[in-house]
């Protein structure tokens, strides 16, 4: 019996026709344009990064006739200014893992630098309330000495941004405000309560904090044997990393950013967290307080927010700034590097080590740029084209994600809620006693 004889046998014996039989077979073989937009989208942003480091290497060779791109300085310089960029998206990245936003990040980072310069130089003394008509009251809580120190400014600024959280958390969670018109009404808020404490004015910061904050690990500097020569292109590029050194910021950043992704990855709340994002409704039937962790990713986004303005104003500027507007770009930028880390290494799911890269991406960008002289205007546009692509990978990874199997689908399309349910009891470990 012939090939063709035994498949229309089988045919007759499964009752399927035979173009039901070919259309299956094709479905279930993986498409070859799908395998290479499913790479693309997982490794694209990776290898553009490595593509903008040989680039730039080699037009800072050909264009300025020296390296200085990739130097122990630049790279000094690169790990100093991406430190803030890096705690503010990651901040960022565990509220948008539940499918939210918050544009109060912005505002959270100028009330951390604004409260943290304030309660330091000891213009801001936090006192019991004074009760109307009597006189009694509005004594300092705590010497005001010690309010000035910088341990206790650190801990006082991030009460404040765990207040700013909580007020975003209940106001979405639990008034079912739109978080994307609520973070805004209260970044609006922050601003105007900032103007009347310090007038629009930027607070200096005194030289025992900014001494510390800008220093170096241990003083390190790489000695001037760091020096290496390779011949690409049949030219000479010269590797000079002597002076290269671990900014104490940057440490600062890579420690937060280790405790979002282990949070995140290895607790129960994170994994809860990310089954909300997943699919709230199915986390709710598995026993799942939504709203409770909702509030809670907002408090963790304002408090690590927070953090990052002690550190843009103690660590790179020495003065924090008052006006929310002003640190605008931080909010594009910090959402850019979110959009690229969702199209780095997983399909569509934002997650910390792929906002690390969307920060070191945009960075070694930017630095790129300037090294090579282009006008400040053109690196804005820079940014914005990379948001651009972000979103437009980001189509193409779900595509390449949620392309149907259709002999699957339509077998199993009915057990949907039942699947998602299963799964988020799983993850929650049969967790019992909460009331969404």
């Amino acid at each position: 019996m012939n090939e063709t004889m035994m498949e229309a046998v089988l045919d007759s014996e499964t009752h399927e026709p035979a173009a039901a039989r070919a259309a299956r077979r094709a479905t279930d073989e993986p498409d070859r344009g799908q395998r290479v937009l499913s790479f693309a989208s997982r490794y694209g942003t990776l290898v553009f990064l490595v593509f903008l480091l040989v680039l730039f290497t080699v037009l800072s060779e050909i264009v300025l006739s020296q390296q200085r791109f990739f130097t122990g300085a630049n790279l000094s310089l690169v790990l100093r200014q991406s430190a803030v960029l890096a705690i503010l998206a990651g901040g960022l990245t565990v509220v948008l893992i539940l499918g939210e936003f918050d544009l109060s990040i912005a505002a959270s980072l100028t009330l951390g630098g604004a409260m943290f310069a304030q309660i330091v130089q000891g213009s801001y003394v936090l006192t019991w309330p004074r009760i109307p008509f009597t006189g009694v009251g509005g004594g300092a809580i705590f010497g005001a000495s010690w309010q000035s120190s910088i341990g206790f400014a650190l801990v006082a600024t991030l009460l404040f941004g765990i207040f700013l959280g909580l007020i975003n958390g209940v106001v979405v969670s639990y008034f079912g405000v739109t978080a994307f018109i609520a973070t805004l009404g209260i970044a609006g808020i922050v601003e105007g309560y900032l103007i009347r404490l310090t007038g629009g004015r930027s607070v200096q910061l005194p030289d025992r904090v900014t001494n510390t904050a800008q220093g170096t690990l241990f003083g390190w500097t790489a000695p001037k044997s760091w020096l290496w020569h390779v011949r690409l292109f049949g030219g000479d590029l010269e590797f000079n990393l002597s002076g290269l050194s671990l900014p104490l910021i940057a440490l600062a950043a890579v420690v937060v950013l280790g405790l979002l992704w282990t949070f995140l990855n290895h607790t129960e709340a994170g994994r809860k967290m990310d089954a909300v994002g997943g699919n709230p409704e199915a986390s709710r039937l598995a026993g799942i307080n939504v709203r409770r962790y909702r509030l809670m990713a907002f408090v963790l986004c304002a408090v690590v927010g927070s953090f990052a303005g002690i550190v843009l104003a103690s660590g790179r500027t020495g003065s924090a700034v008052t006006l929310v507007g002003n640190q605008s770009s931080y909010l594009l930028q910090a959402f850019t590097a979110c959009f690229l880390g969702a199209v780095t290494l997983k399909e569509g799911e934002f997650h910390i080590v792929g906002t690390v890269v969307g920060v070191t991406l945009m960075t070694v960008t930017f630095s790129g740029l300037i090294i090579l002289g282009v006008p400040g205007y053109a690196q804005t546009v820079a940014n914005g084209a990379i948001l651009v692509a972000a979103l437009t990978f980001a189509g193409l990874a779900r595509k390449a994600a949620a392309r149907p199997d259709r002999h699957r689908h339509a077998s199993a399309g009915g057990d949907r809620v039942g699947t998602d349910t299963a799964a988020a009891q799983d993850i929650t470990h049969n967790n019992k006693g909460e009331i969404p």
